[in-house]
């Protein structure tokens, strides 16, 4: 007799291994029993092997002395109330916050996939030159956070799917029931898959992942670490991990470094300060392949150039986190769609931060997570606030040239001029006629981005 499918569970971030859906993504069909995967295979959300893995019914209860134990969450009867947020990042305790400061005594319920510590998520680009270690770049521990703000948290569960009709989040603890509902999922590295032998190369996304990249690092002192991808990421972690004594190489299938993001004169530099910190640079071209060699990588480029390191980062960008929203018949696109009072397409349901989309654009910034995180507690707890996009200011921590820079908004056509360009820094301005739509400043001259902010805010009033 056929014994019926199991699921099991990832104890680093939660993701559920379903034997009857199988992962078909990264191939192992539907009905592949947990004892026939390889044991090459990799948990698709952080990455770890299948060791890591437990059968649900015997999962351990979780806490350490950061991390309260989890509840087993039942009926949860007299608490319908509750606003349940879906993600303990930056982002689910800025609205934890907002809706505390307004709601001293509303019911807030967390969860969170891992303990929830509280941590500044840009700075993971920039933890090696501080030799800043996971632990050192937590703020709050959850348990501390939590108590401060009168949240019930729930860490180390993951959110399957949301009865939208009986208004209840569905886990492998039981149902949560819900007034309003936020989901605060954040994103996923984008991944692609690599033809050779090796393991799947190692990116930073999370506290997590910083933990355990560290952890390869300091096995191997002055390691060769490749990195791929050249955008806001990658260029930093590049100057991270070589202020951290390990040689780099930064591969890039554009010409020139953030070349989406900078004018072509402003790349150029960037191309040579790098250089200048000895950073391989290996720019126009793609890996095609990565094979393991006597616990080493090789890679091969599309122009046949192959280099052998210790250590391979992917900093292709990020995708947002919208599959519980998928699979629970949300109106999803790029990201999940919310508008200007970041509610989905379910009036209870907000959205914010890494996985949302407003007017077709998803922002993954801090200071708009910020923004809406305020929309979505003063709409929660019976404002009218409407969320309403500033122009973005990006700081790029590339400290070999410092950089500041205000992209214009995705449509708008105009040109990048030099304003000035010396020795010492740049200013260009992205113009349509006499219209200001961008700037991009680097090195002494980045003191002017206040006044250009200014002077960009000052144009989006007038247009409003």
């Amino acid at each position: 007799m056929e014994q019926p499918f199991k699921r099991y569970v990832c104890l680093v971030c939660g993701y559920i291994y379903d034997e009857a859906q199988g992962d078909p993504e990264h191939g192992l069909p539907a009905g592949t029993r947990f004892e026939n995967i390889p044991d090459d295979w990799y948990c698709p959300d952080c990455q770890v092997t299948k060791a890591d893995f437990v059968a649900m019914g015997d999962m351990p209860a979780r806490g350490d002395s950061n991390t309260a134990p989890a509840p087993v969450v039942a009926d949860m009867a007299g608490s319908r109330d509750a606003v349940v947020i879906v993600g303990a990042g930056m982002a689910g305790w800025a609205v934890a916050e907002g809706i505390r400061a307004r709601e001293p005594d509303r019911t807030i319920r967390m969860l969170a996939t891992d303990s929830g510590d509280y941590y500044i998520k840009p700075q993971l680009s920039n933890g090696f030159a501080k030799d800043l270690d996971a632990q050192s770049m937590v703020r709050e521990s959850a348990v501390e956070r939590a108590t401060r703000l009168g949240v019930d948290l729930l860490p180390h569960l993951r959110a399957l799917e949301i009865d939208r009709q009986r208004k209840r989040l569905i886990t492998p603890r039981g149902g949560i029931p819900y007034a309003q509902l936020v989901l605060a999922t954040g994103a996923l590295p984008r991944r692609l898959r690599f033809a050779g032998s090796a393991a799947p190369p190692l990116a930073v996304n999370h506290l997590r992942d910083y933990r355990r990249l560290r952890s390869v690092l300091n096995e191997k002192p002055g390691a060769r670490v490749a990195i791929i991808g050249a955008g806001l990421v990658g260029c930093e972690l590049a100057e991270d991990l070589r202020s951290g004594g390990f040689a780099v190489t930064l591969i890039e299938q554009a010409p020139r470094p953030l070349a989406r993001l900078l004018p072509g004169g402003l790349s150029e530099d960037l191309t040579h300060a790098l250089a200048a910190r000895e950073i391989e640079l290996c720019l126009g071209v793609e890996v095609r392949k990565i094979t393991a060699i006597n616990g080493q990588q090789e890679l091969e480029l599309s122009d046949d150039r192959r280099t052998c390191v210790d250590v391979v980062v992917s900093a292709l960008g990020i995708e947002p986190s919208m599959g519980l929203a998928k699979i629970s018949g949300l109106r999803v696109a790029t990201g999940v769609v919310v508008d200007e009072t970041l509610r989905c397409s379910d009036p209870d349901i907000f959205a914010l931060g890494d996985c949302a989309e407003f007017a077709g654009q998803v922002e993954p910034y801090v200071y708009a997570l910020r923004a809406q995180s305020d929309v979505i507690a003063d709409q929660i707890t019976g404002g009218t606030g409407i969320y309403q996009p500033q122009p973005a200011v990006v700081i790029v921590k590339t400290p070999s040239l410092p950089l500041t820079v205000s992209p214009p908004a995705p449509g708008r056509r105009g040109r990048w001029d030099r304003v000035e360009s010396d020795a010492g820094g740049s200013h260009y301005e992205y113009r349509s006629e006499d219209e200001l739509l961008g700037f991009a400043l680097s090195g002494r001259l980045t003191h002017r981005a206040r006044e250009l902010e200014a002077r960009l805010h000052r144009r989006q009033r007038a247009v409003a």
